[in-house]
Formats: C-alpha cells, structure tokens, sequence
C-alpha cells in the first residue's frame, strides 16, 4: 500500500521483443525504430514492388486475353456451322425425296389404267423427316438472323431468308402434302423443285459461310495487333510510373524531414528558455500547422483572456451569446429604454418537434440544425440586435431601440419574428437528406410587460407557448389576460390536488332508459363540489386532471366508489338489474396495470361485473388498438362489458371495429340534437344504428332532450337514450328516488294490463 500522499513510483524500462507477440507487433516495433525518413523510403519500396506485382499481373492478364482472342474466333465460327448443317439439311431433303421416289410400284384397277405409287411406309417416313428437318432449317436460322449482322451480312442474309422460305413454302411443304397423299407425280416435281431451289441456295450458304470466316479472321487480326499495342504501353507506364514514383518519394522525404528538423531546432530553443525565438513558417502543411501552434504557445496573455470571456459568455456550439451574456445585455437594454423612452422587444424562440429529430437522427444532427438554425436567425436582424442561445432548442433574440410607439413597435417586431419564420421555414440539409423544419415565437414588449430579465423571459416564454398551443410555426405576443388564466388554471390544479383528499369530488348518476320508459342503469358524472367555487362542472377540471395525470387516482376512486354503489343496489331487488356505466380516460386506460386494477376493485367490492359496463372513447381504443383489444379482453372474462363513448366524431372503421370486444356503441349528443331537423344528422346515425347491427352490439343515444328527437331514434331502430328527456345528472339520493318511482310506474302498468 502507498502511504499517504506519496504517488506511487514508475519505472520506465526497454522490454526485448516477446516471442508470444503476434507478429504485426513485431514488425510494427521493427518499422518504428527508423527515422521518419527510412520509414518513407521503405514505404516507397513497399509500394513500387507492388506496382511491379501489379504490372506483372497486368501482363499476366494480357497473356490471357491473347489466348482469348482464339475463344473469339472460334466464337465467329458458330455461325458458319449453323449455315452449313443448314446446307446438310436441304441436302438431306433432297435425298429423302429421291429414296421415296425409288421406292414405288405398279398399281393396276379394274377401272383404271396402270400407275406408278409409292411405298406407303416409306412415303410417311419421308414425310416426317422433311417435317422435322424444315423445323431444324428454321431453328438454325432463326439461331444465325438473332446475332448482331454487319449490313454485308444482313444484306446477303435477307435475301437467303427470302429464298429459304420459297424453298419451304413452294417445295418441302408441297413434297409432304404429296408424299402422304402418295402422289408420285407431285412428289416427282416437288423433288425438281427443292433440287433446283438447292442448286441456287448453294453458293449463298457458300457465300455467308465464306464472309463469316472471313469477319472471324479479322477480329482475331485486330484483337492480336490491340493485345501487342496494349502490352507495349503496359511495360511502359510500369516504368514510367517507377519512375515517377521515386521522383516524388525523393521530393516527399525533402519536404517532410527538412522542416521537422527546423521544428526540433525550434522546441530545443523554446527549450532552453529563448522564448523569442523566431519561428519561420513556409507552406501548409502539416508541420506548418505544428510551427503555427508553436507561434500560439509565444501569443500574449490577452489571447488567453479572450478564449476564457468567450467560454463564459458564449455557448460553444452555435458562437451565440450563451443566457449569462444575454441578461447583461438585456440589462443595459431596459436601462437604455428607461432613460430614451424606446420600446424593445424580446424573442422566445422555439423549434417545434426538435427532440424528435435529435432522438430519431442522432445529436449531431441535432447540433447541426441548431448550428444552421442560429446562423439562419442571426441573417435576420440588425447589427444593434441580439440573439442568444439559451440552452436545447431555445434560442432569445433582443430588439433594442425600435420607436417610441408601442403598437408600431409590436408591428416592427412581429415582422422581423415573421421573417425569422421564414427564413428557418426553409428546407435544410441533415445527414445527406432534406429536411424541413418550424418554429414558434413568443413576443414580449418592454418596458411595457416587462421591468425586470426574469419578467421579460417568463413573458415571452409564455407567449411562444400560446403559440405552440394555437399550431406551432407561427408567432404570438403576450397577453396579460393569457397570464392570468394561466395563474387561475395553476391555482386550479393545486386545489384539485386536495380535492380527492378532502372528499370534495362526489357522482352524479344520469339515468338511462329504453323506449318504454324502463330504467335501464345509469352512467356515473363526475363533479367536484368546491368549498367557495361551488359545484366545478367537469370541462372546468377534467383536461387539467389529464394534463396533470391527476386523472390515474381520481379515476381508481370514479371507479371504487361506482363498484361500491353497485353492490349496495345489489342488496336490493328494485336497483339489483341496475347497469352502472364508467367513463375511463385514456391516461387511465393506459396504465399497463389497468386490467388488474379493475379486477382487483372487483373482487373487493364483490360486485355483479355483468352490471358493470366501462365507457371508452373511439379515439382511445384505437391508439392502439392491440393493447386494447388485450385489455378488454382480460376484463371481458370477469364479465364486464365496454360502450364506445362519443362514437361517430372519430375515425373508426368497420375492419377497426370488428376487432374490439364492444357490447355498445353510444351515438354522440352531437348528431342527435340536430337529427330532427338536418337530414344529415339522421342518415349518419341511421348508419351508425346499421353497423351496430352488423357489428352484432346494442346502441344507445346520449344528449336525447326532445320527445321528437326520441321518436326519431325510435323510428330509426335506437331503443335506449339518455338525455334531459330522461332525466339530468343527479346526485346518488335523487336518482334513486327517480328510480324507485319508475319501478312503482312499471308495476302499476303491468297491474293495469294484467
């Protein structure tokens, strides 16, 4: 162990080559002992015997291509083996014909005189083979005409092909007509004619077999004198390129170990404490660039003190004003507009979707749209103006000294935050690829909203999220009454947070009936009843539960205390038939133990889950809609069944529709509270009924207010709604009351008819 304080002590020794090591270690330790200027020389040697390997290969190479040029001419004699077992064949043809014509005999009739016939059998033979051989004619021919002819050969060859197909038209079809009809005479003559048409046929073989052999000659003419060309110049730029070769290797030692050697002189001065040694630079290259950093290590302190103010005050990626240097400046600004009574303005810059680039393509490209970004902003503004770079995506731009009106001041600044707009609008490249990006800006005044940095900042940050809010790629300015619903709405999610605790939220029950007026169930409302707000309706507090995620505990409690109520009605048999409809949010349903949850209150509460039914909206259920389907299907075993909330306003589709276990799609308040009087509404809710039908699962209408309305519904194949024609949310003691007066309605009815 080492004491205290004292480093440890290294002892530097030479170890002799290993025999374990591999050996391009021991070579590489061979290579690094000689100076720079043996290890070029020996590169250069390394690289001219493999110039004199790849030459030789060359030549090797050539040689091969020589004995190539026989493939080639044996190449140019297919052709002229093809014209001559083209010649074989007619030649065949006409013997065929000359062995059936000497195979005949003298037929004798009663009724006629004597005639010459053919052997029948060896007339259809002959018949046959000149089948065949006209086929062999054309598929040899067909296999010439198909390569690439000279206009000598195409020439000499049309006209063969002109007098093959008489040939085969006017004399071996007739032949074979006539063999199988055993006609002697027509044999006889079709003999004459392929006989004459050979005789003429002859010297045109002759003659493209001729010119065949003759191109095969001279392709292997051109191809020996290109091979002896091509060698001659192959020796040749071998040794031209040795040559030059050792010409520059020469040149490239000089240029290199000279000027290191200037260097050694020079780090031995600076060595020696002669800090002022002149330091001569001549070129560009490499050893230049040591000698420049050799000229940095003499550069005053000042040099030193500019590199430390720019690390402090500048964000090193984008050369920008970095958030220190920017609230200095920002500072002189509003002092300035204090005493010269001009407006500013301030810039909250944000690009919009910046993350997912940076997470999708890598931060370097990320750093280079911030890169791109920063210079595109900066060609925007004046020189009096400033824009920083506050960290991320976040980029401040400061307009000083504008007018001394502030509606045309906001005019001058919303231009140039729109010319900003435009500029970043505009395709960049990213990786090798064009991309497009936005942004969004926020703009604040001074000193009218803003007398100190941190309000100036805080505004403007504000106003670019309205923007964000309103589309992103645009530009807002802050509004005081934006602040302060802001303030409202931050003051209204802490007192939601105790709202749960200090038992403030409470159900509403909105009974749901069918066409008989029979109380079906009812679906659970929540409302939050305030301690000096009141009753809070849900739109006030419902999106700031799911912003806040509040909405996961709520919901569990939504859904505890709706279980709760199910097993109490259970006890009784006027409310034990009673459905129990829940809304879940999406945030809830979500939750990867969302399945179990709901099992677990279940089981605890030891409810009837088919009396329970969980109300999803369309758009929830098709975010993703395996996740979902596996969930309702987990809960679909306990016996709880699932309501399309809102259906109609999303984007559904049958094929969609057909995977979710739903027992019940609900008709949004939106189309029926114009479905008496828009023809429109009715035939989408007509449609809707139809493919609940379909889809094998009850409908239920929502928002029913009017009694026409209901009839419509009615008319239309809907039997169950709920609406103020039914009854508005009430709390749990009302609504059984409305429920125990149903009941006693429908046993007074059934009395009555009975």
């Amino acid at each position: 162990m080492f004491k205290h304080g004292d480093p440890p002590s290294v002892k530097t020794t030479s170890h002799p080559p290993r025999t374990g090591w591999p050996l391009h270690a021991l070579v590489r330790r061979a290579y690094l002992k000689h100076s720079l200027g043996k290890r070029l020389a020996m590169l250069m040697v390394l690289a001219a015997a493999v110039s004199a390997l790849l030459a030789g290969m060359g030549i090797l190479g050539l040689k091969t291509s020589n004995e190539s040029l026989h493939e080639v001419y044996e190449h140019r004699m297919v052709p002229v083996r093809e014209l001559s077992r083209i010649q074989q064949l007619m030649m065949s043809n006409r013997l065929i014909l000359q062995v059936a014509l000497s195979a005949v005999h003298v037929e004798t009739g009663p009724a006629q005189a004597a005639r010459l016939a053919l052997n029948a059998d060896a007339a259809q033979a002959s018949a046959d083979a000149i089948a065949r051989n006209i086929e062999l004619i054309s598929a040899r021919w067909a296999a010439y005409a198909s390569r690439s002819l000279t206009p000598q050969e195409a020439d000499q060859a049309a006209n063969f092909a002109s007098q093959r197909a008489r040939y085969i038209e006017q004399a071996l079809r007739p032949a074979i007509v006539a063999l199988r009809a055993n006609n002697y005479a027509a044999v006889q003559r079709s003999a004459n004619d392929a006989g004459q048409f050979f005789e003429d046929m002859a010297p045109q073989l002759e003659a493209l077999s001729l010119l065949q052999f003759n191109l095969a000659q001279a392709a292997y003419q051109t191809g020996t004198e290109r091979y002896q060309r091509t060698r001659w110049l192959s020796l040749a730029a071998l040794l031209g390129s040795m040559l030059m070769m050792t010409w520059l290797g020469v040149i490239l030692i000089r240029s290199i170990v000279r000027p290191l050697q200037r260097v050694i002189d020079t780090f031995r001065q600076i060595s020696m404490g002669r800090y002022d040694t002149l330091i001569r630079i001549e070129g560009a290259d490499e050893v230049s660039e040591v000698m420049h950093a050799l000229q940095a290590m003499q550069s005053k302190l000042g040099d030193d003190e500019a590199a430390i103010h720019k690390l402090a005050f500048y964000d090193p990626l984008t050369q920008l004003p970095n958030r220190r240097l920017l609230r200095d400046r920002l500072q002189l600004a509003l002092n300035a507009s204090a005493r010269n009574q001009l407006y500013g303005a301030v810039l909250m810059i944000d690009l919009d979707n910046f993350k997912t680039i940076n997470d999708g393509k890598g931060h370097d490209v990320g750093d280079d749209l911030l890169v791109q970004t920063a210079r595109r902003i900066q060609s925007c503004l004046r020189q009096t103006d400033t824009v920083a770079r506050l960290g991320g995506d976040e980029f401040v731009v400061m307009l000083e000294s504008l007018c001394n009106d502030a509606g045309l001041a906001a005019v001058l600044a919303e231009g140039i935050g729109e010319k900003i707009l435009h500029t970043i609008r505009q395709p960049c490249v990213l990786a090798d690829q064009p991309h497009e990006h936005t942004a969004s800006i926020g703009i604040c005044l001074f000193p009218d909203f803003g007398t100190t940095i941190d309000d100036l900042l805080k505004h403007a940050d504000l106003a670019m999220y309205q923007a964000k809010a309103t589309g992103r790629d645009t530009q807002r300015f802050f509004d005081p009454q934006i602040q302060t619903a802001l303030e409202a709405r931050l003051i209204l999610e802490v007192e939601l947070r105790q709202a749960l605790p200090q038992h403030q939220l409470e159900l509403f029950y909105q009974v749901q009936v069918d066409n008989t007026q029979h109380v079906l169930g009812a679906e659970v409302l929540l409302r939050w009843r305030h301690p000096t707000r009141g009753m809070v309706g849900p739109a006030e507090f419902i999106a700031i539960a799911e912003e806040s995620g509040l909405i996961v505990p709520i919901g569990e409690w939504v859904l505890r205390s709706a279980c709760e109520q199910l097993r109490h009605w259970q006890g009784s048999p006027g409310t034990a038939g009673l459905l129990l409809s829940v809304n879940v949010s999406a945030r809830q349903f979500r939750q990867a133990d969302f399945a179990s949850l709901v099992r677990r209150i279940s089981e605890e509460t030891g409810i009837d889950t088919s009396r329970l039914k969980l109300e999803l909206t369309e758009s929830l259920v098709l975010h993703n809609v395996d996740d979902t389907v596996t969930k309702m299907k987990a809960l679909n075993q306990l016996g709880i069944e699932f309501s399309m909330d809102d259906f109609g306003t999303g984007y559904s589709s049958l094929s969609q529709l057909n995977k979710l276990p739903i027992a019940q799609l609900k008709i949004d308040r939106s189309f029926v509270s114009h479905i008496t009087q828009n023809r429109s509404d009715a035939v989408i809710v007509q449609t809707i009924i139809g493919m609940a039908n379909n889809l094998g699962v009850t409908v239920i209408a929502e928002g029913v207010e009017t009694e026409e309305q209901r009839a419509v519904l009615e008319r239309l194949g809907c039997l169950s709604y709920q609406g103020y024609l039914a009854g508005k949310p009430m709390p749990l003691r009302e609504f059984e009351t409305v429920v125990m007066q149903a009941i006693s309605a429908d046993a007074s009815t059934r009395e009555s008819s009975q």
